[in-house]
């Protein structure tokens, strides 16, 4: 009996979408694409009827037996529970565990913070460029209040916002964490690499896409993962080749953002000095 076709909602440069994309393609299951880019500002381009899917409206949302899961981490679980072939769930339940363990720090505050260096850094730009009535309508459908507010206040603000200095002190712990932990083993839960390592990296990739790799260049444990995780064929289908159609913006205003950052971050301290 042939599998039902999984279809997911996505677009490029999204990191949710990305660990989503590179599950799916570490597991080899088939996959249909259907973009849905919800980080422009422009609800127009929504499908009609997506909150039924999300009731969020945002990405990624996976489509499957008929059935709609949206959130990141409950799919890539979903993904585990289905799709039993080449898991990603350690076999351990001590390193279950500490996969979830991971994997819970991203809806604790991870996320968070990485939207608003996003949208500190460049996505503020983005949004500036859009009809006022476009922005408005954009934030009158948004239904995540937190999210709301904190755009809000980091497209007004910028690199002065009130919630980045906390947003790069979480980077910098979730770093150093994650550097010493892989000085003990060779991926986050354990030897073997697991979910939490997908659901991670692409934060790695995140902050380096914003030109700010120097600021981590002494955690040589975390580099070294990092690095054999993008040499992984399905991180390259799955993350490399969708591309970012920001890519340009990204590196000019991450560019110009560097020393303000950098201020942040060595003032953030931390477990180990900065190189």
């Amino acid at each position: 009996m042939d599998t039902p076709k999984l279809t997911l909602f996505h677009y490029d440069r999204s990191t949710a979408a990305q660990r989503v994309r590179l599950a799916l393609d570490e597991k080899q299951i088939p996959w249909e694409s259907v973009i849905v880019d919800t980080a422009r500002g422009d609800v127009g381009n929504l499908p009609p009827n997506y909150h039924a899917l999300n009731p969020k409206g945002l990405v990624p949302t996976i489509i499957h037996d008929g059935v709609a899961i949206p959130e990141s981490l409950v799919i890539l679980e979903y993904l585990e529970d289905v799709f039993q072939e080449r898991p990603l769930r350690p076999a351990s339940p001590v390193e279950r565990a500490r996969a979830r363990i991971w994997m819970r720090k991203i809806d604790e505050s991870v996320h968070v913070a990485s939207r608003t260096v996003g949208v500190c850094i460049v996505n503020r730009f983005i949004y500036k460029e859009k009809e006022k009535d476009k922005l408005s309508e954009y934030y009158a459908t948004m239904k995540d209040g937190v999210r709301k507010k904190n755009d809000q206040t980091n497209i007004e603000s910028g690199l002065d916002s009130p919630l980045l200095p906390g947003s790069i002190a979480t980077f910098r712990k979730l770093f150093e964490e994650m550097d010493e932990t892989l000085g003990k083993t060779e991926h986050l839960a354990g030897d073997g690499y697991s979910m939490a390592d997908v659901a991670l990296v692409v934060y790695v990739r995140r902050l380096e896409s914003f030109m700010m790799a120097p600021l981590w260049a002494h955690l040589g444990n975390l580099d070294r993962w990092y690095r054999q995780i993008a040499a992984r064929p399905a991180y390259q289908s799955a993350v490399v080749s969708w591309g970012d159609v920001t890519e340009e913006k990204r590196v000019r205003h991450g560019t110009e953002a560097f020393p303000r950052v950098a201020e942040l971050w060595h003032a953030a301290g931390g477990a180990k000095a900065a190189a």
